[in-house]
């Protein structure tokens, strides 16, 4: 019989994991085939603007004892909705070397497990560039709702 998977653990982000949060956040963007230009250090000034929120929650996501990912995450108002609310899950992200076990499908099940109240809408963006990121969040039950479109204003269309 094999062993079970390590479980995840979730923490509240502190001021001392936002160098870790930065990096992870440059992995995603290159992962994702993002065109975000911010440097580390700006990286870690945005995450830093994020802890200091009221409206966002940074989570850090351990195995082992080890940093192996994050979230960010914050309700939004959604007048569809009957609470009126969603939660809006703007960065979910499992470090390369942590990924293939299966961690990002336990860390996203005790997430919302642990963080989000039964039947919330969640709400994500997966960049068209990122299969990979796709696939994830089919396997995790979400569907397209919407696609965003977008071009350089031009005069002459």
């Amino acid at each position: 019989m094999m062993p079970a998977p390590p479980i995840p653990v979730l923490r509240a982000a502190t001021p001392a994991d936002l160098p870790a949060i930065a990096r992870m956040n440059r992995a995603l963007i290159e992962d994702e085939g993002h065109r975000n230009p911010m440097t580390l250090d700006q990286l870690e000034d945005r995450a830093r603007g994020f802890l200091a929120s009221p409206d966002w929650h940074v989570e850090m996501i351990e195995q082992d004892g080890r940093v192996a990912g994050y979230a960010t995450w914050r309700w939004e108002d959604d007048i569809a909705e009957p609470s009126g609310q969603r939660i809006y899950l703007r960065q979910f992200f499992i470090a390369r070397e942590a990924r293939g076990g299966g961690l990002g499908r336990r860390a996203f099940a005790l997430l919302t497990r642990e963080r989000f109240p039964p039947d919330a809408r969640i709400l994500l963006e997966v960049l068209h560039s990122n299969p990979n990121g796709q696939a994830f969040w089919a396997r995790m039950g979400f569907s397209p709702y919407a696609i965003h479109l977008e071009r350089r204003a031009d005069p002459t269309v």
